[in-house]
């Protein structure tokens, strides 16, 4: 065999390389990864009630299934900051709202994981001193008259905390119940900050025609937005006093504080 001829065998055997080279950037992968199309965001109407009431934010990192569909389905909570006060159980809806452009593998949707980070996050309770009440005090008869329309309403309904709790672990509930039912009014003390707010911003006559069943359509519009009504109660119990006390036992008794965000993989 020639020379020539030899080294062409050895060649052919060993490939050519700038075909190998073609042959490879041929055969390489092209991932795309997932990428949020619609993003889970929290909204005021997500946030655990306890937590909003006392003002306390979270965070909570949430690790999803996504779909070739970009849905987002069988997700959990891997980290939520501070736990307790239901932030997990209430990203995991948020993020399952959320639409995903799906991973891709050359170009073929499939199916993936991710993690995002879901911040719940609300104004910080501050000090605010109640307005004082400059207007004139009802008299005996007036108070009177405001509290017989109250019994012709019926009975202000008993302060129901199921609803507000209902995020806590069950041993917190019975303690923070306690803390609230010391630190807020219960029944009888709001009827009468009502009856007397009532007095405060109805003049006695309108109570005593309305308790008649007279009504006048002015005033009735006049009283529907209970603006006036709220004012004349304010300087009757600091709720603002009221609930920063409750943050500050919570946060006492367990943990407030929220992390850093999670990476997302």
């Amino acid at each position: 065999m020639s020379v020539g001829a030899l080294l062409g065998a050895v060649l052919l055997a060993a490939g050519d390389p700038s075909s190998a080279q073609a042959a490879e950037r041929k055969t390489a992968t092209v991932v795309v990864n997932p990428s949020w199309r619609t993003p889970p965001e929290a909204t005021i109407e997500d946030y655990p009630a306890f937590a909003l009431s006392i003002g306390v934010p979270g965070l909570v990192a949430v690790e999803c299934v996504t779909t070739t569909l970009g849905l987002v389905k069988d997700c959990k909570a891997v980290r939520e900051t501070p736990g307790g006060l239901g932030f997990g159980p209430a990203a995991i809806e948020i993020a399952m709202r959320g639409r995903i452009s799906p991973r891709r593998v050359d170009g073929v949707a499939t199916d993936s994981r991710i993690v995002t980070n879901i911040p719940f996050s609300t104004d910080p309770l501050v000090r605010v001193q109640p307005k004082p009440w400059r207007g004139e005090e009802p008299t005996p008869p007036h108070l009177a008259a405001a509290e017989a329309y109250l019994s012709l309403m019926g009975k202000l309904p008993e302060e129901d905390y199921r609803a507000l709790l209902a995020p806590l672990p069950e041993a917190r509930r019975a303690v923070v119940r306690s803390w609230i039912e010391e630190l807020f009014p219960n029944r009888e003390q709001t009827e009468a900050m009502f009856i007397r707010g009532l007095a405060r911003t109805i003049p006695q006559r309108t109570l005593e025609q309305w308790t008649s069943g007279e009504f006048s359509e002015k005033d009735l519009s006049e009283f529907s937005d209970m603006t006036d009504l709220q004012a004349a109660m304010e300087d009757q119990f600091d709720s603002n006093a009221a609930f920063l006390e409750l943050r500050r036992r919570y946060c006492q008794n367990y943990d407030c504080s929220a992390a850093r965000p999670a990476s997302a993989r």
